[in-house]
């Protein structure tokens, strides 16, 4: 039986998280619920995400 590992993804781009990958992961600034990650790439060109809980939009 094997278990398959489920890897956090970006808010912004959708793509997976790899363990060597320089990113940062946060509660949503405006509710404070919904937990966000961005990429390394992301966060070097200032790329936006969205929350799902509350809709806030940010760099």
């Amino acid at each position: 039986m094997s278990k398959s590992l489920q890897l956090p993804v970006c808010t912004s781009c959708n793509r997976p998280i790899i363990a060597n990958d320089e990113c940062v992961k946060y509660y949503c600034p405006n509710c404070g619920y919904v937990l966000i990650w961005r990429c390394q790439s992301c966060r070097q060109f200032a790329r936006t995400y969205k929350c799902i809980g509350c809709g806030f939009e940010g760099p």
